[in-house]
């Protein structure tokens, strides 16, 4: 003991910082290391969550994108057959329509034709 005191050191005053250090190390480590600590994980939690939900938005959002897609090649395919059933509806009514043209031409012909006949004969 007498060589610590040759030495500069007072026992008593190592002692009391050893134990002043000790108890601020236990009350550093009770209320600023783990709370930081604590805090720490569970905000890497949280994140980790987030990242895992906008993983699964970006997948959902990307399978709601190929459906709109595909749905969309089917209404413009659906608006197509439509348009061609139109198209084919018009161009046989338009065939009728020449038809009866044709035959009340034909018709009125006759009848004017009968009509000279009739005048001729009188």
């Amino acid at each position: 003991m007498e060589f610590l005191g040759n030495l500069g050191i007072d026992l008593g005053l190592l002692l009391a910082q050893v134990v002043n250090f000790g108890l601020l190390l236990f009350l550093l480590t009770k209320f600023v290391y783990r709370p930081i600590i604590t805090r720490i994980e569970k905000d890497e939690k949280e994140l980790q969550l987030v990242r895992t939900e906008r993983e699964t938005l970006d997948k959902k959002s990307a399978e709601l994108q190929e459906k709109e897609r595909l749905e969309l090649i089917k209404v413009k395919k659906h608006a197509q057959s439509i348009i061609e059933e139109a198209e084919e509806i018009a161009a046989n009514i338009n065939e009728r329509a020449q038809i009866e043209s044709k035959q009340e031409k034909e018709a009125v012909i006759a009848q004017i034709r009968q009509q000279l006949n009739d005048l001729n004969h009188d």
